[in-house]
């Protein structure tokens, strides 16, 4: 079985490739980006993947080079991880270049197979869905940054904010068959917690009846990364802290929704 846990890279200026597309997962690619110290700035070619980024710390000026010319946009830095942050789609076949305007920046990127022809786009907190969702100690807010807003090929993201000591992704959900309700497809999730020092977990398992099933139990720090090829997913923060995970999805089909929901958990939602 591949590793799904990537623990934080830390701090350090850098790139990290945490998963590659066609390696580690089959439809999607992610990547942290530290600027600071001498990198202040780092060019990437997106190739044949578009891209969506995200923001956290900044201030952060973004150019991308595409077919129609030269797109620009400077991002201000975040203030809180409970609140809905913007990012950034990229398409394929642009250069991108980011730069750190005041302090150290962290960016992270995730691709998957794209199309020609598609602009960036700036999706702002103003442009953001947020939905409450879910009731009692499982209720989260679920920010939706990129899904029929952006002409992308593969990408569905955004953010969940969970609530101290509350759960999320519940009743467990997954996306890994073909059926009515369900389309195959993978996900990234990218964690933060405030104030850092907290933590959370997350479970991923299959059904039963997959035929190579696992059953994985992870305690996930602020910087971490989880890898999501199939199965369920559902995530618990611990008590006084926020955790903030930011979810990125590709696979065999793009509709926000198309998911099933364990059957033996379901029954919460009655």
């Amino acid at each position: 079985m591949m590793r799904l846990h990537i623990k934080s890279p830390g701090e350090a200026p850098g790139v990290y490739p945490i998963a590659r597309r066609g390696k580690h997962l089959q439809h999607l690619s992610f990547t942290v980006i530290e600027l600071g110290g001498s990198l202040r700035a780092v060019t990437l070619d997106s190739g044949e993947e578009e891209l969506a980024l995200d923001f956290y710390t900044g201030p952060v000026r973004v150019e991308i080079e595409h077919a129609d010319g030269l797109w620009t946009a400077e991002v201000p830095e975040r203030r809180s991880l409970k609140e809905a942050g913007p990012m950034v789609y990229v398409p394929a076949g642009a250069r991108l270049k980011l730069s750190a305007l005041d302090g150290p920046s962290r960016v992270v990127a995730a691709g998957a197979l794209g199309k020609p022809g598609v602009p960036p786009v700036f999706v702002g907190p103003d442009q953001v869905v947020a939905r409450e969702v879910g009731r009692d100690n499982w209720t989260r807010t679920v920010y939706t940054h990129i899904a029929g807003n952006v002409d992308a090929a593969r990408l569905i993201t955004g953010e969940t904010v969970s609530r101290p000591g509350g759960w999320s992704s519940c009743p467990p959900h997954k996306h890994d068959r073909r059926t009515e309700s369900e389309a195959p497809m993978e996900e990234v999730y990218y964690f933060q917690v405030e104030p850092r020092q907290g933590f959370g977990f997350i479970r991923v398992y299959t059904d039963p009846e997959d035929p190579e099933p696992f059953d994985y139990a992870f305690a996930v720090e602020h910087g971490d990364t989880v890898l999501i090829p199939r199965g369920y997913h559902p995530v618990a923060c611990c008590p006084g802290y926020t955790l903030n995970y930011a979810w990125f999805l590709a696979g065999e089909g793009r509709k926000y929704g198309a998911w099933r929901d364990d059957p033996r958990h379901a029954w919460i939602k009655d």
